[in-house]
């Protein structure tokens, strides 16, 4: 079965949901947001990140935020994933699946999901750069 919400090194990935979950006949829209680990000219010569949370409030805080776009958005399900640990440029590190029976409700519920993940749960972001040297970065 595919978790609602999860936090931990391996990437469980969008292929395996859309293989697992089998959505309910009313939901017209389905959208997943990806969040890819970059090195984009602004941020220097990221090589990687590094991922680490208070884990057992983490996973509380998610599991809030998925209940609270389920109650304040007419969407159907809600998965959240993030991962820990060591994520490369080109690697997906943050997973946001909602399903919905039109589009405007899903687009507004993905993006609040995601804008309180990135708000609320205590997740850190270290920087790796290319030439060895990192640096943790704020969040939202």
């Amino acid at each position: 079965m595919f978790p609602r919400v999860y936090l931990g090194v391996e990437w469980i990935g969008a292929e395996r949901l859309l293989v697992e979950y089998n959505p309910p006949q009313e939901c017209g829209a389905s959208l997943i947001f990806l969040g890819i680990a970059r090195s984009a000219p602004e941020d220097g010569d990221v090589a990687e990140l590094h991922y680490e949370a208070f884990l057992e409030m983490a996973l509380r805080v998610m599991e809030e935020i998925r209940e609270e776009t389920l109650e304040n958005f007419p969407v159907r399900e809600v998965f959240i994933h993030h991962r820990l640990g060591t994520v490369r440029v080109g690697e997906p590190s943050f997973l946001v699946a909602v399903f919905g029976g039109h589009r405007d409700e899903t687009f507004r519920a993905c993006r609040y999901a995601v804008d309180e993940v990135k708000k609320r749960v205590p997740i850190w972001k270290k920087e790796v750069f290319g030439d060895g040297k990192s640096q943790w970065v704020l969040g939202a």
